[in-house]
């Protein structure tokens, strides 16, 4: 059975793909992703379709990647190979053929930032809460491509501060979203904004998505979001992780999140 769903509106020339993984807060394991990237790849080539909107189901949008159903690598060499093969699918994302528009509502939560930054429209739930990890397990991955949208001073504090966050409303004024929606019409919002990108034609999208993504990669955008792998994989083999998972340990998982973000 999929994890996610495919709702057509050809008439507005638009699809909906729906992360469907409700109970874990759409967390993204390798079988979400697998059927989250199956459907974009059966829209791809159909010229009915303009633009694809990408929520999540039962009220979030995604808490980032599944660190239940994740593993340790043994090496730094292999935990690098990992976080490309990650990171591919990410780029696939920004070289989309046609433009992806992110509704995102409730969570939205570490490794599924990068999905949303590599979108290329995003409407949010003003009272959505777009966060970085709770405990500092890793470093480079996330915040180097949201500082494109955001600037490199929020980018820092959401880096080094465990548990950060931003809401809706201020990620729109930051520029990490195009435009914020009340609080479950952010799927509402989206749909309205695949219409009105639908009157344009596919061709022209085409050309306008390449023409501006071209620009950001010039820029480096590209070029930082692969480069996460490197840093992460290098934090992860820091002696001060082997510390932070004591205290996992220790503590407890709910513990550890405490002892990182309570002031």
């Amino acid at each position: 059975m999929s994890l996610v769903d495919v709702g057509r509106f050809d008439d507005d020339r638009y699809a909906v793909v729906t992360m469907d993984r409700p109970d874990k807060l759409n967390a993204l394991n390798s079988e979400l992703l697998d059927d989250l990237f199956a459907a974009l790849d059966s829209l791809a080539e159909d010229d009915a379709i303009s633009s694809v909107v990408i929520c999540g189901n039962g009220g979030n949008f995604s808490a980032g990647y599944d660190v239940v159903s994740g593993y340790t690598a043994p090496t730094a060499y292999q935990d690098w190979r990992k976080l490309q093969g990650k990171i591919d699918r990410w780029e696939q994302i920004w070289r989309y053929p046609k433009p992806l528009i992110a509704a995102v509502e409730g969570h939205c939560l570490g490794g599924a930032t990068m999905l949303v930054a590599c979108c290329d429209l995003v409407v949010v739930a003003e009272d959505a809460n777009i966060g970085w990890p709770s405990i500092p397990l890793g470093g480079g991955l996330l915040s180097p491509v949201s500082l494109w949208h955001i600037g490199m001073r929020k980018a820092k504090e959401l880096s080094y501060i465990a548990g950060n966050s931003m809401t809706g409303t201020e990620a729109v004024d930051l520029g990490w979203a195009n435009t914020s929606a009340p609080n479950g019409e952010a799927a509402t919002g989206a749909a309205q904004m695949a219409r009105r990108v639908g009157k344009t034609p596919l061709d022209l999208l085409y050309l306008k998505k390449n023409a501006l993504n071209r620009v950001f990669d010039r820029q480096g955008f590209t070029e930082a979001l692969r480069a996460g792998a490197e840093w992460d994989s290098i934090s992860h083999t820091a002696e001060s992780i082997d510390e932070v998972k004591d205290q996992m340990r220790d503590l407890g998982f709910k513990g550890a999140i405490k002892h990182f973000t309570q002031d």
